[in-house]
């Protein structure tokens, strides 16, 4: 086990705590833009100050230590808002415990992890109103041992009148704002003189799976300044650039690197949804976008379509190889050979970082042909959460790049040479305390030595660069005791044509063998023109198109890891809210579909899933 510790390529200021960290980001860029949102994607943006938002945390977190609720477990959920921000600052700037929760969590499943968190508030976001008065009933009828005192709404004015109730447990956000603004004109200045231990856990993120199962990460103010640290010394946001904010706020990937673009002088721009990605990178025009690969997928197959719409991917496909090789000799033209493409993107995108999931090489390619660099990241919750980055000086295609500044990876592994593959391990600052009341699956996860076992399988290669090659649970072990990871099955489908996503898993046959198998999102309209159709293809002539691709993505597979069966079907897999496919929960729909259909993968091998009948 060689180990790999990370190098600074620019300086950076280490902040003991998050309030340090915060308070000096809004000092620094006190007239700058830190937020632009809307309430609703029909209403006029808003712009919050540097200034405005740190005078807001500390009102926020006045109140809180004014309270009876100071030092407790404090709880944030609901869509990204700059309340949302704010809140969770000023939990964590007064020594709380904070407790951001997933904004996507049915009813049962939230209440599920108020009770494990033992959390006394719950600032909720005003789309889950109606889901707080539920809780509240709840306690009432004392159907649950739930803890909450309070329930504070981020936006009271998006709560009708007739829906909010009599009940002291409810408060508006804005209104205890004003009470902690009284008491600093009063005089009080708990905020900054309370003092905070940056070394207890001060943070509960419950990772994905159902409430049961998740496991709730330990997390230090030292644990996140020291990743924001880091990130800083790798790359490099300017002041006043704008960063596109889209990911689920309670995710510590999108969590942690906001604090870095906030610290950085930048303007978090908050996304309006889905639906309005488009629109609001026109009229934004961010610099900078922490993100996760379907999001880039997506937005690729519409230039891609818009292309052949109008005639120019011809063109395009010519000149990508041109502006390349012009680069290389220092002639970089490509915003003005790709400008419209740019243009329909804001104009002034320098650089993205995927993070969550590995993204097809096809999709780095293009982007950087057009001028917009994309690294990779990697990391987990329970690394607080990146690892390693891609970057501008060293930028690896096909690794997640080296281990950031401070921070050490190796690989657990019998072989030797620079591609020897097994566990990933990592030490550093960022690594987490624990798991909440879990000690048994902390001692698993962090050996004596303080290595954090990752659960991914890869390699590091000469330059250093870590290359992910599956993760350990979804290891496929064959029959034959040979390993094949569904991750590196799923990235050589992924390039045929037509096909969106892919969700390969060990599928038992009826000789109780194990088959390698595949399930297949298609884009019915891109393969109909891969098949030079006028209209879409029926599923006779989509099955005979994807057994070809098949057969050839297969042959270039060892022969042990080649698919056996596939379906394909048009409907979303499900996922977190990051977007990452759900594996246990979509190999047991899969399943599930096939038992009540009473067929077996090999029965249905090429056929459309979605119109598979049930039998019962």
């Amino acid at each position: 086990m060689k180990p790999v510790t990370g190098t600074a390529l620019y300086e950076s200021k280490k902040y003991d705590n998050l309030r340090d960290l915060m308070m000096s980001a809004c000092e620094m860029h006190g007239a700058r833009d830190a937020f632009i949102f809307r309430r609703n994607p029909q209403q006029s943006e808003i712009h919050r100050s540097f200034y405005e938002f740190g005078e807001d945390i500390k009102a926020f977190g006045t109140y809180l230590l004014n309270s009876e609720f100071a030092g407790d477990k404090l709880a944030v959920v609901g869509e990204n808002s700059y309340e949302w921000f704010v809140s969770y600052n000023a939990i964590l700037s007064t020594d709380s415990v904070g407790v951001p929760l997933d904004r996507a969590l049915p009813e049962d499943e939230l209440v599920a992890l108020l009770k494990r968190s033992e959390s006394k508030i719950l600032i909720y976001h005003h789309k889950h109103h109606k889901m707080m008065l539920n809780i509240a009933k709840r306690q009432d009828n004392g159907e649950d041992d739930i803890v909450v005192r309070k329930f504070i709404v981020m936006y009271r004015e998006g709560v009708k009148d007739t829906d909010w109730p009599d009940d002291d447990r409810f408060a508006s956000f804005y209104d205890l704002l004003e009470e902690g603004k009284e008491k600093i004109n009063n005089g009080d200045n708990k905020f900054l003189t309370t003092p905070i231990n940056a070394e207890e856990a001060r943070i509960i993120l419950f990772t994905s799976g159902t409430t049961s199962m998740s496991k709730g990460v330990l997390l230090s103010h030292k644990n996140i300044t020291s990743n924001v640290h880091s990130i800083n010394q790798t790359l490099d946001v300017h002041p006043g650039e704008r960063a596109f904010s889209i990911l689920p706020l309670h995710h510590t990937f999108e969590n942690t690197c906001d604090f870095f673009i906030l610290l950085s002088g930048g303007c978090l721009c908050l996304s309006d949804g889905l639906r309005y990605i488009t629109k609001n990178l026109q009229e934004w025009g961010p610099n900078v976008c922490i993100s996760v690969p379907i999001l880039f997928e997506n937005i690729y197959s519409k230039i891609e379509d818009v292309l052949v719409k109008t005639g120019k991917d011809k063109v395009v496909n010519v000149m990508r190889p041109i502006t390349r090789f012009l680069k290389k000799c220092g002639i970089d033209i490509r915003h003005n050979v790709y400008k419209q493409i740019l243009d329909n993107l804001g104009g002034n995108f320098r650089f993205v970082v995927i993070g969550g999931a590995g993204i097809d090489k096809k999709y780095i390619d293009a982007f950087t042909d057009f001028g917009i660099d994309m690294y990779m990241g990697y990391g987990l919750t329970e690394t607080s959460p990146v690892i390693s980055v891609t970057n501008e000086l060293l930028n690896v295609k096909g690794s997640v790049g080296r281990p950031m500044a401070g921070i050490t990876a190796a690989i657990d592994c019998d072989g030797v040479g620079p591609k020897a593959v097994g566990e990933i391990l990592t030490k550093s600052d960022s690594v987490m305390l624990g798991y909440y009341r879990n000690e048994e699956a902390t001692k698993e996860a962090i050996d004596s030595d303080g290595w954090f076992h990752t659960g991914d399988m890869g390699y590091i290669d000469k330059t250093g660069s870590i290359h992910i090659t599956g993760r350990v649970k979804s290891m496929i072990v064959l029959t034959n005791g040979k390993k094949a990871f569904p991750e590196e099955i799923e990235s050589v489908i992924a390039e045929i044509k037509g096909v969106n996503e892919v969700f390969v898993w060990g599928n038992v046959n009826d000789k109780e063998a194990i088959d390698i198998c595949a399930k297949i999102l298609i884009n019915r309209s891109d393969i109909g023109r891969e098949l030079g159709l006028t209209v879409e293809p029926d599923d006779n002539q989509v099955e005979a198109y994807l057994n070809d691709k098949m057969h050839e993505a297969n042959h270039t597979m060892p022969a042990y890891k080649i698919v056996r069966n596939y379906v394909f079907s048009e409907e979303d897999m499900i996922k977190t809210t990051t977007l990452k496919i759900k594996r246990p929960k979509e190999q047991e729909h899969i399943e599930n579909k096939l038992k009540e259909c009473g067929v077996t993968m090999r029965d249905v091998n090429g056929k459309n899933f979605d119109k598979l009948i049930k039998t019962s």
